[in-house]
Formats: C-alpha cells, sequence, structure tokens
C-alpha cells in the first residue's frame, strides 16, 4: 500500500497541467469576427481568449488566433490578432503579430492573458500573452509557457519582449516508480533601475531538480533546488 501511494504520489508530480483558454462572450466573438472580416472556421476557436483590462475603463484584451492553412488533428499554425474592443466588441486598437504558433507533436494548449502590473515607466504599463504548450508522451511529460509583452499605442500595440521561456517541464520515468524531473519556473520582477527610459525586468529563476526510485518496496524521492537571475534591459526596440 506504501509503494501504491507514493507510486500515485509521483504520478501526480508528473502530470502537467492543461491551461483552458478563458471564457468569452459569444456575442463580442461575432462582432469582433465581422470586423476582421473572418469566418469562424478560419479562427481556432479553442484558442481564442479575452480578459477585461483592470486599469482602463470598458475595456478587453482578446486574442484571435486565425489559421494558417488548415486545423488538422495532427497539426496546426496561427498567427494573433491582438485587440483592445470595448464591452460590446468594437475596436479600439488592432496588432497583429508576425510571430508563427505551430503545434505538432507539442501541442500549442492554449493562450493566456496577463494583466499584471507590468509598469514599465511613468506612462506606460504593458500586458502579457502566453503560450502554453504541452507534451503528449506519459513516459517523457513535457510543458512550457513562454510570454510576450506589448503595451497600446494609439490603435496599435508595440510589442517589447518576444516569446521569453516562463515555465519549462520536462521529465523520463519508467511508468511505476524510478525517473526524473526537471522543471525551470521564471517569474518577472519590475528592478529599480532604468535602460533607455524603461524599467529593467530582473528574472528570478526556481530550477528545480527531482529523482524517484524504488527502494526496499518503497519509491521513494531526493529534490534539489537552486535560484538564478538575470536581467533583460530595453535597447529602444526589445528586451535582451
Amino acid at each position: 500500500m506504501e509503494l501504491y501511494k507514493k507510486t500515485a504520489a509521483f504520478l501526480l508530480l508528473l502530470m502537467t497541467f492543461s491551461l483552458s483558454a478563458q471564457q468569452y462572450d459569444d456575442a463580442r466573438y461575432g462582432v469582433v469576427l465581422k470586423q476582421l472580416q473572418l469566418n469562424s472556421s478560419e479562427v481556432h476557436n479553442e484558442l481564442y481568449t479575452e480578459k477585461k483590462m483592470p486599469n482602463i475603463e470598458d475595456s478587453y484584451i482578446i486574442v484571435v488566433p486565425v489559421l494558417l492553412g488548415k486545423l488538422e488533428a495532427d497539426g496546426f499554425s496561427v498567427k494573433n490578432t491582438i485587440l483592445i474592443t470595448d464591452s460590446e466588441g468594437k475596436i479600439k486598437s488592432k496588432y497583429i503579430d508576425e510571430t508563427e504558433f505551430g503545434s505538432d507533436a507539442i501541442m500549442l494548449d492554449s493562450f493566456t492573458i496577463d494583466t499584471g502590473i507590468y509598469k514599465l515607466n511613468a506612462t506606460i504599463r504593458a500586458f502579457g500573452i502566453t503560450a502554453n504548450y504541452q507534451g503528449s508522451s506519459k513516459p517523457n511529460p513535457y510543458s512550457s509557457s513562454d510570454i510576450s509583452l506589448y503595451y497600446p499605442e494609439g490603435k496599435t500595440f508595440k510589442k517589447i519582449l518576444d516569446n521569453y521561456n516562463l515555465r519549462t517541464y520536462r521529465g523520463e520515468w519508467d511508468m511505476n516508480c524510478s525517473g526524473e524531473v526537471e522543471e525551470d519556473n521564471s517569474v518577472i520582477i519590475l528592478d529599480k533601475t532604468e535602460t533607455n527610459g524603461f524599467t529593467n525586468l530582473k528574472i528570478k529563476t526556481e530550477n528545480i531538480k527531482k529523482f524517484t526510485k524504488e527502494i526496499n518496496g518503497d519509491c521513494r524521492e531526493n529534490k534539489t533546488s537552486k535560484f538564478s537571475y538575470k536581467t533583460l534591459k530595453f535597447n529602444k526596440t526589445i528586451y535582451k
């Protein structure tokens, strides 16, 4: 029973979470697609997402993943049209991101909108859009999340951080007990210093390694953890 409990706990540890797309308003969705002159068949609807802006009244950030070709069972590609709309869906700002997001063996699972307080200077507050990926292999679990940062400028946006990896989870095990997991989790901290008029971004990353093996009928775990830091600076175009 003890081996069963510990094996079950390890299974739970190895399971990576799947981020489902946030809920959105059907009426607003219809208004948005009409303005963009898109049919729903041209959009990956399960990845379409929106979130109310906490700092601007009657405003929603919307991510419209436009399909590049057909939505196939074994893979697809999208490019995002990013919007700010009012509550009814009327577009205030629009940005077509040139980054192509692909999904094949590693599945593009969702986009999530981060409206945390990314106050980059006295007048600019950015928001984030995170692309979340999920592997399909049980013996070799994998997931990752990459964030991009944008801020509104007139009727469009400026992209100032491009697909920075915030989280990677990877593992290998024997489907019973023995195996190992490595995970990198990063957070963005606003620094007190600036470069080219924009706050520096300090990245704090925790690297976690977990090893399990069966010893005398028990599934035992060993864990190590360490932190590292790096600073991203604005080079007048983007954070590097």
